[in-house]
């Protein structure tokens, strides 16, 4: 038999059928179909457990559940998937907790809770699961039922088995538990990281709240909840959570976490409010958590701050703009423009703008007032800021806040209307260049390292100008040496002076310098350096003489 991996709950029938089907070193199998009126080829023939109750109260107790996994399908290869068992509300018969789920394939398990009955073929495999019985539970007395079993025969054939079909066997047993009287604690209630307390509402399509809340439960673990939000006239929407197998081998509800999870950080919880209702401060008002043993407990009294929910319909702007749109951070360390955009709709006029996103240069730009200036035009501006170097910071985000209070949003990572506005750095186009160099003294000894050589280079007016310098001593057969290189004082135009030495080792003989300028948008040019694509030195070769030691003197 072939050994199948668990697949991706996700996929279709069809999907998973074609890759079981031409699995890497096995011909392609022949899908079986069933004679009309049929049974199907897959089933569970038989399922129970090894006994009907079973003390849990030592927090070391297990139980085996064994299975037989069947296939009429002559094409079958062994079977994969999962099997899950949840607690039951012995009242309701409604499921309690998360679920707790342990992968199956033609080997066990990977992660060996699994065993595979001696004689296992691709027509019949039994399995065992050794199952470690939680110790907590609402009462003395739990019970457990086998919820699901998923399962394909690596053929195409699959089955998803629930209630109706696993109530036909002895799904259930019961555990003497130690009674939780504890419940999940709230330990934090707040926006989600990254999200502003203004939420756009798209015309027709409604809007999302999104949260991030802590919690524990010391004993049987937390196993989900509900977020209540209250708008104006006394609306409410909530939005739930709650911790279960995610088809992919995981536990997921507040990211990947694990299955008895006791403390709970960030779980992200979102709440979504219908389309079409009137802007307003929407609220946290209760906040209910439920553990594992199905104990649950309500937060009321909050102080989370309310989230504005607008749809741009009392309080819009047009125009966005920044004045000027290229801002010349070559020369100044923080070259300030103004964002301007026309309102319309205020009331008590405009009282702040905020400028929330730029952006994947969010660093090179900033906001340096959310105090706005009206103009005589009726515009609105705000300050804004680059920081020096080669930036163009696209503004993503941006909250209009009126006298009364209403708000208006603008920009994609707020779900609202594009903004359409840039700011940038005036374009590096003139690279510098040379118009004179020369070198002082023009003769050193070969033993004098100790000489400081001037090298001044006459540079050009240059957009960004130059500050990086790379020096080379060019032999007479033009192979060119490092001296020295890194940073220079920021030179537009007119005469940047480097200081070197000779250095140590360097044979007597006639060099010729040469060099490498960088400017501040890492634009480079060369000079006196061998190949072609260095420029001539202005004015012919710039030589430093090496003499013999004895010559010098």
């Amino acid at each position: 038999m072939i050994r199948l991996r668990r697949l991706l709950a996700s996929m279709t029938a069809a999907g998973v059928a074609c890759m079981l089907s031409t699995a890497p070193g096995a011909a392609a199998a022949q899908h079986y179909t069933a004679a009309p009126g049929a049974a199907a080829a897959m089933s569970v023939s038989a399922l129970s457990f090894n006994a009907k109750s079973v003390d849990a109260t030592s927090g070391s107790t297990t139980i085996e559940l064994n299975w037989t996994m069947t296939s009429s399908n002559p094409n079958a290869s062994g079977y994969g998937g999962d099997i899950h068992i949840r607690r039951m509300n012995p009242k309701t018969g409604a499921y309690i907790g998360t679920e707790l789920v342990a992968d199956f394939d033609s080997q066990g398990s990977p992660s060996g809770d699994v065993t595979i009955m001696p004689g296992a073929t691709p027509a019949s495999t039994t399995y065992t699961w050794t199952v470690a019985v939680p110790q907590y539970g609402a009462t003395t007395k739990t019970t457990w039922a086998v919820s699901e079993i998923e399962g394909r025969d690596g053929s195409g054939d699959s089955i998803d088995w629930t209630a109706p079909q696993l109530s036909a066997f002895a799904r259930t047993f019961t555990a003497r538990t130690t009674v939780d009287q504890g419940f999940p604690s709230l330990d934090q209630i707040a926006l989600a990281q990254g999200t502003q307390a203004t939420v756009y509402e798209a015309p027709g399509q409604g809007a999302a709240l999104r949260y991030q809340l802590d919690s524990q439960e010391n004993k049987s673990g937390v196993y989900g909840g509900t977020v209540v939000v209250t708008g104006s006239g006394g609306r409410t929407a909530r939005g739930s959570f709650a911790i279960g197998w995610d088809g992919n081998g995981n536990y997921q509800g507040c990211g990947n976490i694990g299955w008895l999870q006791r403390q709970v950080l960030d779980c992200a919880v979102t709440v979504s409010l219908p389309a079409g209702l009137p802007e307003g401060d929407w609220k946290v008002t209760e906040v209910d958590l439920t553990s594992n043993a199905g104990v649950t407990r309500a937060y009321t009294g909050l102080s989370e701050a309310a989230v504005h929910v607008t749809s741009d319909s009392v309080l819009s702007a047009t125009g966005f703009a920044f004045t000027p749109s290229h801002i010349d951070s070559w020369h100044s360390p923080g070259p300030t423009a103004q964002f301007s955009l026309r309102p319309s709709g205020a009331v008590g006029g405009v009282s702040s703008v905020q400028l929330t996103n730029w952006g994947n240069n969010a660093n090179q730009c900033q906001q340096l007032s959310i105090t706005p200036t009206v103009q005589a035009d009726g515009t609105v501006t705000v300050p804004v800021r680059g920081l020096r170097g080669q930036f163009s910071c696209q503004l993503h985000g941006l909250i209009i806040t009126d006298g009364h209070g209403d708000q208006a949003v603008y920009g994609s990572s707020l779900g609202a209307p594009d903004i359409d506005a840039t700011l940038a750095n005036i374009p590096d186009t003139v690279w510098p260049t040379v118009d004179a160099v020369t070198v002082t003294p023009g003769t050193v000894a070969a033993d004098d390292t100790q000489t400081w050589i001037k090298l001044t280079i006459d540079v050009s007016a240059s957009t960004a100008g130059v500050n990086g310098l790379d020096l080379y001593l060019v032999d007479a057969s033009g192979h060119a040496d490092s001296i020295q290189s890194g940073g220079v004082s920021t030179t537009f135009s007119g005469p940047l002076d480097e200081y070197f030495t000779l250095p140590q080792g360097t044979a007597p003989g006639t060099y010729t310098i040469g060099f490498r300028l960088q400017d501040q948008g890492y634009n480079t040019v060369s000079y006196g350096l061998p190949g072609s694509g260095s420029q001539p030195m202005p004015g012919g070769p710039v030589t430093l003489t090496v003499t013999d030691p004895a010559t010098a003197r």
